[in-house]
């Protein structure tokens, strides 16, 4: 099993991509699971869309499957992986390129939480 971060998430995102460049990525948790998190999905912002991915966690939460689609939604890659630092993003948030906040700075607004 893989152990990868948001950033991989979107590097295999971009793989089919021209443009390879780093872009704030849309991260919806679903609360479908019994005090855990269901389904993630996971959408790179701009336009035209430039691709998606789902992660899968299993029943027991450690580890799940990563879905990747292309721009069309095509099913191009599944990896059974853990996202280490999934954790720190609420059901509904942003991920920004290259950055690094701690827990601490996180609140609940959307669709960007993270203070600059």
């Amino acid at each position: 099993m893989q152990e990868i971060t948001l950033e991989y998430v979107q590097e295999l995102i971009l793989e089919t991509q021209q443009d390879k460049t780093l872009k704030e990525m849309y991260i919806h948790k679903s609360p479908c699971a019994e005090n855990g998190v269901g389904a993630v999905f996971f959408a790179l912002g701009g336009s035209p869309p430039r691709g998606y991915a789902m992660y899968l966690p299993e029943e027991s939460g450690k580890k799940g499957a990563l879905h990747v689609f292309d721009n069309l939604g095509l099913k191009r890659k599944i990896i059974h992986c853990v996202i280490l630092d999934l954790g720190r993003y609420e059901a509904n948030d942003v991920w920004h390129p290259h950055e690094m906040v701690s827990q601490a700075n996180t609140t609940n607004q959307y669709p960007s939480i993270r203070e600059k």
